[in-house]
């Protein structure tokens, strides 16, 4: 009987698996919506709040926004940017939950196959901007709730009252914070010791630079 990190690993490795997808999902707004409604489009990013715009389109647009299945829709298309480290560290701490408690950076042949894109939380940035023509850039950082707002102000989009940031369950629960606190420590220890490994993140990361330095000024 395998144990439950066994099946896991057998789903990450099978040759089914869509984990590591990088089609962009685009969001945008119905095509029924009534009265003056500027519309616009949104690229969705793991790991770049898009929880938190996820629930200020829920909460502005209701249920008249979907995800975009053709090339017809050509509207403004926004997309947020974090920094790059920031982004691929949150979204390993995210993938250490898939394996809790298991040292998956000793998995030579994980390693080799996969590193340093496990999942889609994973990703580089550029490997999914590269692919559309995003005409806005907001950066996300601690500012980003007035920085969206502006954003809103000056492109008619509908948001009324602060905008509300969201979380996931994993960032408030104590254990599965703990879990992940503890495997960045040691991951990070371990990347230290393994050169060969930080610099294939390095090399990794480096074209999200392109994407964050257009944001990095930005108010």
């Amino acid at each position: 009987m395998p144990t439950a990190i066994e099946e896991t690993l057998a789903i990450i490795n099978s040759p089914d698996s869509k984990l590591r997808d990088i089609s962009p999902i685009i969001y945008r707004l119905d095509d029924d919506l009534l009265g003056d409604i500027k519309r616009f489009r949104y690229l969705d990013q793991t790991c770049c709040a898009s929880g938190t715009i996820r629930n200020w389109l829920m909460t502005e647009y209701g249920d008249k926004w979907h995800m975009q299945t053709d090339q017809q829709d050509d509207s403004m298309l926004f997309a947020l940017v974090r920094n790059p480290h920031e982004r691929w560290w949150s979204g390993v701490r995210s993938w250490m939950n898939n394996l809790p408690y298991y040292s998956w950076w000793e998995n030579e042949q994980l390693m080799e196959k996969f590193f340093p894109h496990f999942n889609r939380f994973t990703t580089s940035q550029s490997q999914i901007l590269d692919q559309v023509k995003v005409d806005h850039f907001i950066k996300v950082d601690s500012d980003l709730d007035e920085r969206f707002s502006n954003f809103c102000r000056k492109h008619r989009l509908l948001q009324f009252g602060r905008l509300k940031k969201y979380k996931n369950h994993r960032h408030v629960d104590p254990k599965v914070k703990a879990m992940e606190d503890k495997g960045r420590t040691q991951f990070e220890k371990w990347l230290r010791k393994n050169r060969k490994w930080h610099d294939k993140l390095e090399e990794f990361l480096a074209p999200d630079y392109r994407y964050w330095d257009k944001v990095s000024g930005q108010a």
